[in-house]
């Protein structure tokens, strides 16, 4: 079975041609199923108004599809999204070939430079789409949460991502911001019950042991507990095509599908609330600015 998550940006007409429409919010996630193969996307369904919505799709994305007929301001912040989050597999869909060679000028110095481009049928990229493998992050079990809520029951109900390892039927697992240790319940991947699911898979998990209502997106489950940090050093690196660099002050975090605020000054990122690292960049984001995305600190 090969478990692929995609991250797809003005693309709503393709993405319905490929795939059905599930779990709906801020982040919109369409699957498809071809045999054993499962892909699943995410679409930023409340950008450009909310830019956790784009930087939440992206993070647990192994791939990006984006439209390059319209160039903006919202393309270029899913440009720079894409490119701080170190996603470096993914095609632009153009209607021709004067909208390709416009964004393979945007794109020539950044870490998108070798994205394809396609200017035909959703139908006709699917074969391309299916060759591409998940990316495995973890060697242990790691799921990342987006959404939870209860069913009359059967409890707690978690859906999101296996970044790495496998989760297990009745694996005891600990949780982000909580000192609880939990169990899972049960394991459904498409609607069908499943002793395990593998990395790059999107599971619904039923959990034990932690309610609804301490629950959040952008919590982990890991096999050892999770140390959550307020106070980091880290080095801030600029976007280098930005014209007015910020350097210090009030910033935001958009990283591991989380939003939050910080201050950083002399080489100190401090966090209103404290967070586990799971990636030693961070990407900085600075709503008032244009555009808000501003580039990444570098932890220590």
């Amino acid at each position: 079975m090969r478990n692929l998550t995609v991250f797809a940006y003005g693309l709503a007409d393709f993405i319905r041609d490929l795939a059905k429409k599930g779990t709906e919010s801020d982040v919109t996630i369409y699957s498809r199923k071809d045999s054993e193969d499962i892909t699943t996307f995410m679409v930023p369904s409340r950008f450009p108004e909310k830019i956790s919505s784009l930087t939440d799709c992206i993070y647990p994305s192994d791939y990006a599809l984006v439209s390059g007929d319209t160039i903006n301001r919202d393309l270029g912040e899913v440009i720079m999204a894409l490119d701080l989050a170190g996603v470096k597999r993914g095609t632009f869909i153009v209607k021709d070939s004067e909208s390709e060679d416009r964004i393979r000028q945007i794109i020539s110095r950044t870490g998108l430079r070798d994205y394809r481009f396609h200017t035909g049928s959703a139908m006709e990229f699917l074969d391309t789409l299916l060759q591409e493998k998940p990316v495995e992050r973890f060697k242990t079990t790691t799921v990342v949460i987006d959404h939870f809520f209860k069913v009359k029951s059967v409890g707690t109900v978690a859906l999101g991502f296996v970044l790495g390892g496998t989760v297990k039927k009745h694996q005891k697992l600990h949780c982000s911001f909580t000192d609880a240790e939990i169990q899972v319940r049960s394991i459904q991947v498409q609607d069908v019950d499943m002793e395990e699911a593998s990395t790059g898979s999107r599971v619904g998990l039923a959990l034990k042991n932690i309610d609804t209502e301490e629950m959040e997106r952008g919590m982990f489950l890991t096999e050892e507990p999770q140390k959550s940090v307020g106070e980091i050093r880290a080095e801030f690196q600029p976007y280098p095509s930005l014209k007015t660099k910020w350097n210090s002050g009030e910033i935001f975090i958009a990283d591991q599908m989380r939003y939050q605020r910080g201050f950083y000054e002399s080489g100190e990122l401090k966090l209103d609330r404290g967070m586990p690292l799971f990636r030693r960049e961070l990407i900085a984001v600075s709503p008032n600015s244009t555009p808000r995305l501003q580039g990444l600190f570098r932890v220590a």
